[in-house]
């Protein structure tokens, strides 16, 4: 396995997965006529602005043969009082490359300070204390493409 930074080469194929990662990961909790309009077409150009946006914002993709199987984006805090934190945006992994230590690579690779994880998302928490974050008591009432999506917050 490679851990490396996201470049403009790989937005095809970073689109493509967001795209298939979503559609595995939220039906029940994103409308099927959201999850249909987020086509690795839309994700990739979604990925062409990720990887223009600047050296506060970095992804970092990872490699198996030479193939992406996961992918981590961080950046600035984006709540008042955490402007100087680095805050976890994303992290995705195949299905298929899941339980095989690359999301724990690719979490450490991105050195966050705090994530928000969707409050339904059991196997992610459970996921992000094994890797010392833990809930802080704070919540917010999230939505994504629309679709409510209450949150939790977790830090390191």
């Amino acid at each position: 396995m490679q851990i490396r930074r996201a470049e403009l080469k790989d937005v095809e194929r970073l689109g493509a997965l967001h795209s298939e990662c979503w559609t595995e990961l939220y039906p029940g909790v994103l409308p099927p006529t959201v999850l249909a309009e987020l086509s690795p077409t839309v994700m990739t150009g979604l990925w062409k602005r990720f990887v223009a946006r600047g050296p506060a914002y970095v992804q970092w993709v990872a490699e198996v043969d030479g193939s992406i199987v996961g992918f981590v984006g961080t950046g600035p805090g984006r709540e008042s009082g955490y402007e100087h934190a680095t805050e976890l945006y994303f992290i995705y992994v195949t299905p298929n490359a899941r339980r095989s230590g690359i999301g724990q690579a690719l979490l450490q690779q991105a050195d966050a300070d705090y994530l928000w994880v969707w409050e339904g998302n059991r196997p992610g928490q459970k996921f992000y204390r094994r890797q010392k974050f833990f809930p802080d008591s704070v919540a917010r009432d999230g939505s994504l493409f629309g679709a409510p999506l209450p949150e939790i917050r977790m830090s390191a």
